[in-house]
């Protein structure tokens, strides 16, 4: 039954519904969790979520971060995400931490005197903004691996339930696997086994780190859906292959970046494209391919209880992640579980996403 107590990459849960990690914008000037965001994890882990993914924290000091992103950068982030793990627990809930290495900047960059790095430095449209990036050198991709494992050690101290490192959505570690984005001629580009380095290196030396046992969750695209030039499907099953050698919990799948085709980037309108669900295929059946070895999941397009509970009947996937319905109805699992059979609420409008404090658009009307 879908709302069954469930073990998923390593974590017990209460169902295999996933709150997808989602930008909030709820850190404070220090990078420190804010007040509002341990009571959105609250919140969701009273809302039913089976595990809670956090937005994406940054790992390196090298980089510029988000405007209100949290940090995981140095030891002193411990104690402050320690005590908002706690409360997340005391509700019930698991929660896992999402580190990420930019080599992007979507919203407002912070930090002075510090770069966007990329893996060959190739120019980047981002909606109406052209960015400009730094090629990486081999010694700054080293600094940032090692940034990487550091950070998921400062998560298991602080009390998270895992870790999921973003390989997806146009982020350095996609970047690298992009033919588009990398042009390297050295052991980090060409072919794909070169492209993975980056994205393989991070994982082996987070699992070394945290030890055996640690869950280690990995999001990745299915594909880039670029024009030309970008990552395959084929790619990423191979990827995927890879990664469960290095021995990682689950897979989370998506798709997409801010250079996809229009309409096929991460964040679709269902409505407008008529196509729900639209990473569930790739993401089955890359679940067939590594079934026995890592659990794998998939995000994108999911509203109604009927087409999770088929999709998880039908398939060998082993959850479900959601982003918007979260955003709009926290307690979505729990309306579920005690009978409702309606979908989300959520139109796809995608108006929640911001700079900080992101939230659904219905919810800021109700307040003002």
């Amino acid at each position: 039954m879908l709302f069954d107590t469930c073990h998923i990459g390593g974590i017990n849960a209460a169902c295999p519904i996933v709150r997808s990690a989602t930008f909030e914008g709820m850190a404070d000037e220090n990078g420190r969790p804010a007040e509002r965001l341990a009571k959105t994890y609250e919140t969701l882990a009273d809302g039913g979520a089976g595990i809670i993914i956090t937005g994406m924290m940054a790992v390196s000091p090298l980089e510029p971060y988000q405007h209100r992103q949290v940090r995981i950068d140095t030891d002193n982030c411990i104690a402050p995400l320690a005590r908002m793990v706690q409360r997340v627990h005391s509700h019930g809930g698991k929660i896992i931490a999402q580190l990420v290495v930019m080599g992007s900047s979507i919203m407002l960059p912070e930090g002075k005197n510090r770069i966007i790095v990329s893996p060959s430095g190739v120019t980047e449209e981002l909606g109406k903004i052209i960015q400009e990036s730094q090629a990486l050198t081999k010694e700054q991709i080293s600094s940032l691996v090692d940034s990487a494992a550091s950070a998921a050690r400062r998560a298991r101290e602080a009390g998270f339930d895992g870790v999921q490192f973003h390989g997806a959505h146009g982020y350095l570690a996609s970047k690298f696997l992009s033919p588009y984005f990398n042009h390297r001629t050295d052991e980090y580009g060409g072919i794909l086994a070169n492209r993975a380095r980056f994205l393989l290196e991070c994982i082996h030396l987070i699992r070394k780190t945290v030890g055996p046992d640690y869950p280690v969750w990995v999001k990745i695209n299915c594909a880039d859906f670029m024009k030309e030039g970008s990552m395959t499907f084929a790619d990423s099953l191979q990827v995927m292959q890879w990664l469960s050698e290095e021995k990682v919990s689950a897979i989370e799948v998506s798709g997409g970046n801010m250079s996809s085709l229009p309409r096929q980037g991460p964040i679709r309108a269902i409505r407008r494209t008529k196509e729900p669900m639209y990473f569930a295929k790739y993401a089955a059946q890359a679940a067939s391919l590594l079934k026995g070895k890592t659990d794998v999941g998939v995000v994108g397009g999911f509203r109604n209880i009927q087409d999770i509970e088929q999709c998880l009947d039908t398939t060998d996937l082993a959850f479900i992640s959601m982003c918007r319905p979260f955003l709009r109805q926290p307690d979505l699992p729990l309306l579920w579980k005690t009978g409702s059979t309606d979908p989300a609420l959520c139109i796809s409008c995608s108006r929640c996403f911001g700079a900080q404090d992101v939230d659904c658009i219905f919810h800021k009307k109700e307040i003002s």
